[in-house]
């Protein structure tokens, strides 16, 4: 299917308003050029999107993935411009430098962090990375994880340039950009909802529009989807996507003003991550301290035709986490951070990602459809790139080739080929059914077994 770019005056609808989503309206607002309008079923933040959370890694470690690498660097400098702005306006950074420490076991680094390094040696940002020679410097720079080198995470080396960002707060940050250069929200339930794609009654293969949940049709010049782990629902994607769900727990601040103070000094952490999936943050303004699991996650397949689809706590109020990956939670703690055993995990929640077949994004017009770009795909790594991913999706909207249209484009890749990026603990797919019955494992864990186990007279 060939693809025209828009004309200058064209109405451009995205739908979605997340990190792609906002991004790409920002960017494509820059120009002036386009009636821009952005639909929601929720206000923004929407409060089940992955990019709606406490925090989220910024991290520029890919391995041999240098494009993401160059991709993250750019996005650092506009970061900080966004942290100049909130200053201005007495708000909080969005973005916090603690540095990203990549902890491995058995002695030395995995082959991922072998790469990560030579990697960025190369690329002239070597001054970003001290690496740990001993146990004992790790112990000396971070005593917050003498209990984890002790109990074989013994390898270390720090990103200085990388942290966290506040990703709510984010959001809500590039949404005011947006609305400042007039790009229009419509946004709730009924005349923000997308129901289905408009297409041409002469042209079955050409959108036109999007018709909303209160049976109106809104037309356009160019439609563009970036809904994220919902994409593969709304329209067929050739198995090039999925939505696959991913665990994440917080515990509040402990008692402990001391414990309290050392979380609070944390770097972003990963725990062996390519082996174990697990990471963790220093504790938020809030008192929270997020530690999630990078993995092949869980599916929660939709009875009509089998695509998995988001089962989130807006329409399951009650979800939490499956019992198997709380349990599992508290095993790797009680060897890296074993303080937590004592205390009550405060939430957990299902963060679903749209995972691509091989880890990259999926930013393209539609093979099927004229009209119709997707952007979606983020595979666990989007909301980094918020500042910058809207500009490179910006020209593929208007048709300039890129090194990111080119690694971004549609793939037409067989389910065979799947892989998962390096940072994954289960490269090989593992995938179980969310909730599924007669699976002890998977099912939701209750509040009263987010306690911590107590000892009993």
């Amino acid at each position: 299917m060939s693809y025209t770019p828009p004309n200058t005056g064209n109405k451009i609808i995205i739908v979605g308003g997340g990190c792609f989503g906002l991004s790409t309206a920002y960017a494509l607002s820059l120009k002036n050029m386009y009636d821009i309008y952005v639909y929601d079923r929720q206000e923004i933040p929407a409060p089940d999107a992955a990019s709606c959370d406490i925090n989220k890694i910024v991290r520029m470690d890919y391995a041999n993935d240098t494009l993401y690498m160059h991709l993250t660097v750019e996005a650092f400098h506009m970061w900080h411009q966004w942290n100049k702005e909130r200053a201005e306006s007495n708000l909080s950074p969005v973005f916090h430098q603690s540095g990203v420490l990549l902890l491995s076991g058995k002695d030395q680094f995995s082959d991922f962090e072998k790469s990560c390094m030579k990697t960025i040696r190369e690329a002239g940002y070597g001054h970003y990375i001290t690496e740990y020679k001993s146990s004992q410097e790790i112990i000396e720079a971070f005593p917050q994880f003498k209990n984890a080198v002790e109990n074989g995470f013994n390898t270390a080396y720090l990103n200085k340039a990388g942290g966290w960002c506040n990703s709510s707060e984010a959001v809500k940050h590039i949404y005011n950009k947006c609305v400042e250069n007039g790009v229009h929200f419509i946004l709730g339930q009924e005349n923000g909802c997308l129901e289905n794609l408009e297409y041409d009654p002469a042209s079955p293969d050409t959108v036109v529009g999007i018709k909303t949940k209160d049976k109106k049709i809104h037309y356009a010049d160019r439609v563009v989807l970036a809904t994220g782990s919902w994409t593969a629902g709304l329209v067929e994607m050739h198995k090039q996507v999925v939505a696959s769900g991913q665990q994440v727990i917080h515990f509040d601040a402990p008692p402990d003003a001391g414990l309290r103070k050392s979380w609070e000094n944390l770097p972003v952490w990963c725990g062996d991550l390519s082996n174990t999936g697990y990471y963790g943050f220093p504790i938020n303004a809030d008192g929270r301290m997020k530690i999630g699991k990078h993995s092949s996650g869980y599916l929660n397949p939709r009875e009509l035709d089998g695509v998995s689809v988001p089962r989130t706590q807006v329409t399951h109020t009650t979800d939490t986490v499956p019992i198997g990956a709380l349990r599992e939670f508290r095993q790797f703690l009680g060897k890296f951070l074993p303080e937590t055993s004592a205390l009550d995990v405060s939430c957990g929640r299902v963060c679903w990602y749209s995972d691509s077949i091989d880890g990259d994004f999926v930013i393209s017009p539609h093979p099927d459809y004229k009209n119709l770009i997707v952007a979606t795909g983020d595979s666990g790594h989007g909301l980094k790139f918020i500042p910058i991913i809207g500009f490179k999706i910006r020209d593929i909207i208007e048709g300039i080739d890129t090194q990111y249209s080119r690694a971004w484009k549609w793939r037409n890749m067989e389910t065979q080929d799947t892989k998962l990026d390096g940072l994954r603990a289960d490269a090989l797919l593992q995938r179980l059914i969310l909730d599924e019955p007669n699976n002890e494992a998977a099912r939701m864990a209750t509040i009263d077994e987010f306690k911590a186990s107590r000892p009993r007279l």
